[in-house]
């Protein structure tokens, strides 16, 4: 079945109006205050928390993703650096130098991605935001080699092509050693920092993967002060903040990121986050 209205999920309003203008399908605005019931018709663009909800609501809805541990399996040409993918309990000693952690695929407030020296930092602040719940161990998370980017931006993909490119962060010097950031929206559309090349290299990598990706999905590309480019992280296009990146093409590639009959690429949310998941209000038919 063909998807032929998205229903943008959010508290953000513009999300939906810049969306609608692409003229591509029908889009609607939800505050996600209930459960929609779909009819396999409608597709969706909201937040991870918000689709944890509705499936424990009990909606068999198609998210797909790349997976928890997808990034490992991109060759180290396009990553530039070592990754690791496991349970939180399961995480590698990998010295005392600092390294990079974060959730697979999920966001939480008390987990912030970032920097700690040795893996027990981080294991102690994932443990601690769920108090040490039975379970906690099984968080599927990411760790790395630190990199450090001068620019970074998001592409679109939707089966084996990048549909849409936006950049969403620079770092530049500031004075006294220090460093400042300037993120997407420090622009206008039309003046946004070109996303060709880093479109270019998204694509590359999306070769190199084959049959070995999701339908639809998004991709984070960076580029180091000497001009080298490397894959950051993958995320859901379902759930993805789309800057500035042409919406025809964002679309697309949400779309294809809910594709029935792709239960290899089914999003799973990790049991923790599931089970303490409200489930969402019985809605009203779309």
């Amino acid at each position: 079945m063909t998807y032929d209205k998205l229903l943008v999920v959010t508290s953000a309003r513009w999300l939906a109006d810049d969306l609608r203008s692409a003229g591509t399908v029908d889009v609607e605005h939800s505050l996600g205050l209930d459960a929609p019931t779909l009819d396999g018709t409608t597709a969706l663009w909201c937040s991870g928390a918000w689709a944890t909800r509705l499936l424990k609501s009990g909606s068999d809805h198609s998210f797909l993703s790349a997976g928890p541990d997808w990034l490992t399996r991109i060759p180290k040409e396009f990553l530039g650096r070592d990754v690791w993918a496991c349970e939180l309990g399961d995480l590698p000693y990998r010295g005392t130098d600092p390294k990079f952690y974060k959730l697979a695929e999920h966001k939480h407030a008390g987990i912030p991605a970032g920097l700690r020296i040795g893996r027990g930092i981080f294991q102690r602040t994932a443990g601690a935001a769920f108090d040490f719940a039975t379970g906690y161990e099984t968080l599927h998370v990411i760790g790395s080699d630190p990199m450090e980017y001068v620019r970074e931006y998001r592409c679109f993909i939707a089966r084996g092509k990048v549909t849409a490119a936006s950049f969403y962060l620079a770092t530049v010097p500031g004075i006294h050693d220090s460093t400042v950031t300037i993120t997407w929206d420090a622009y206008e559309p039309a003046r946004s920092p070109d996303a060709s090349a880093a479109a270019t290299f998204a694509q590359r990598v999306v070769h190199a993967m084959g049959a070995d990706q999701p339908p639809g999905y998004s991709l984070d590309v960076g580029e180091d002060k000497d001009g080298n480019w490397s894959v950051i992280e993958a995320n859901a296009a379902w759930s993805s903040n789309i800057y500035h990146a042409p919406v025809a093409g964002v679309i697309e590639s949400v779309l294809a990121a809910q594709e029935p009959g792709n239960d290899h690429w089914a999003w799973r949310p990790d049991g923790l986050f599931l089970s303490r998941a409200r489930p969402l209000p019985a809605g009203t038919p779309l």
